[in-house]
């Protein structure tokens, strides 16, 4: 006969494995941002509004992902924050009033995640604990081995121009996986060439791969994804055949040196941007 304790006690630990079961399947999908509009045109400004999920799918919303972290890059490179945030079930959504002059970075950005993976027991079973190297002695089994921790960061990114085209905004931070668009997104047009450039806590990185799909995957029978590999330079180029808009997912996985929190990093760049009619 169960005790009522025992009883307690599996339920409280169901209860756990059944969140971050949740959370993990949360972070295992991409997350972006979609504007309603790239470019503002109106005298005296607009409302734009922006969807913010998690999901494999092409513009298709599926995991509640927040907005509270959302930032506007102004022109002249301060920070603004979301009007109106509102989480639903399978998506979030805010608003901001685009009225002065220049290209604006609207970033919902997650934050660092550590992960230490180890081997433990007499069948080699693969085993994972949410902890960074300077704390991860405290709760790993004295017998663990083959450890590796391994940080995750991901930028949702889009850009929004109100009249003519600045380059402010593409600042970087030098952290972490970074996008710098040498085509400016308000000049991308359907059948052109299209080039990006990664930056890897500040430098050039090679080796980052991306994934580019058009909007529409579910109403047609190919995903006509692009696939491009930065060079040496940590540039990639593309030509996106139809007008419409798009989502890169660019990831690079490497490893770090001289790290105290991590020994390897998996860090994504998802941006949103509209090719235009020629």
């Amino acid at each position: 006969m169960i005790k009522r304790s025992q009883l307690k006690a599996a339920t409280v630990a169901c209860a756990l494995l059944a969140g971050m079961a949740v959370s993990a399947t949360a972070n295992a999908h991409p997350r972006w941002i979609l504007p309603s509009h790239f470019t503002v045109s109106k005298e005296g400004g607009d409302w734009l509004t922006f969807d913010v999920t998690a999901s494999h799918g092409t513009f298709v919303f599926d995991k509640p992902a927040g907005s509270e972290t959302g930032q506007i890059v102004m022109p002249d490179g301060r920070i603004q924050y979301p009007s109106y945030v509102t989480k639903g079930k399978r998506r979030s959504v805010f608003d901001f009033y685009f009225e002065e002059d220049g290209t604006h970075k609207v970033r919902v950005n997650n934050v660092p995640s550590y992960y230490t993976q180890y081997k433990a027991g007499r069948r080699d079973t693969v085993k994972w604990v949410k902890a960074h190297k300077a704390e991860r002695d405290e709760v790993l089994p004295k017998k663990s081995r083959d450890v590796i921790t391994q940080i995750s960061y991901t930028r949702a990114e889009t850009y929004v121009t109100v009249g003519k085209p600045t380059e402010k905004a593409f600042e970087i931070e030098g952290k972490y996986l970074e996008l710098v668009p040498v085509t400016h997104p308000a000049d991308i047009v359907e059948g052109e060439e299209v080039t990006f450039q990664f930056f890897f806590n500040g430098e050039p990185q090679q080796g980052v791969t991306a994934e580019i799909t058009r909007e529409g995957t579910l109403y047609r029978n190919h995903q006509e994804q692009i696939d491009v590999v930065s060079d040496d330079q940590g540039l990639v180029s593309f030509v996106p055949e139809h007008a419409g808009r798009w989502l890169m997912k660019a990831n690079y996985k490497g490893d770090l040196e001289n790290n105290a929190l991590a020994d390897r990093a998996s860090v994504n760049v998802h941006l949103t941007f509209e090719a235009v009619l020629q």
